[in-house]
């Protein structure tokens, strides 16, 4: 069985370093400018042994618009793309903008992850997930599986790495 390479999408401060290291143990953003800014600006680099001892690389790209760049070096050869979207925001411009460039380059295999979702209530979630469906009718994600998490407490963070592995053993691969 192949390894496979999942990426990161979304926007800025929607938690997908965070996201990264909660499932690694690797922090992706290295330099003194990244930590001191509190975001990416360069594409961060992690991996993971699954369970049954396959490998799982990770690309985590800057979700702010002005590092837009260097978030499409990060795509070639990715199989799987985790759209990152914050609890508490929904899908916003960045977010758009990313979902739009990886259709463009014809990537097609996502999940969908809520971030934060401790720092919300039960009733907002729900709106705010079915935000999230509405606004991606008609897109590659419109049936894309949402796995709720809080990397901070880690919630949904195992049913996440079950879901890699799930797609792992099926040897997802990126339609081109």
């Amino acid at each position: 069985m192949a390894n496979i390479v999942i990426g990161t999408a979304g926007h800025i401060d929607h938690g997908k370093t965070t996201l990264i290291k909660a499932l690694t143990g690797i922090d992706t953003d290295t330099t003194k400018e990244e930590k001191k800014r509190g975001m990416s600006i360069n594409l961060g680099f992690a991996y993971l042994n699954l369970p049954n001892q396959q490998r799982v690389g990770f690309v985590d790209v800057p979700g702010h618009e002005k590092f837009i760049k260097n978030m499409v070096a990060g795509l070639p050869g990715l199989n799987l793309i985790l759209l990152v979207i914050d609890a508490s925001e929904g899908i916003m411009p960045q977010t758009k903008e990313h979902i739009d460039i990886l259709n463009l380059l014809g990537i097609h295999h996502f999940l969908i992850v809520l971030t934060k979702i401790d720092t919300i209530d039960a009733e907002l979630k729900e709106l705010v997930i079915e935000d999230i469906r509405d606004q991606l009718l008609h897109t590659p994600l419109e049936k894309a599986e949402i796995i709720e998490t809080d990397a901070i407490s880690g919630k949904g963070i195992k049913q996440l790495l079950k879901k890699i592995e799930a797609l792992h053993g099926a040897n997802i691969r990126a339609s081109k």
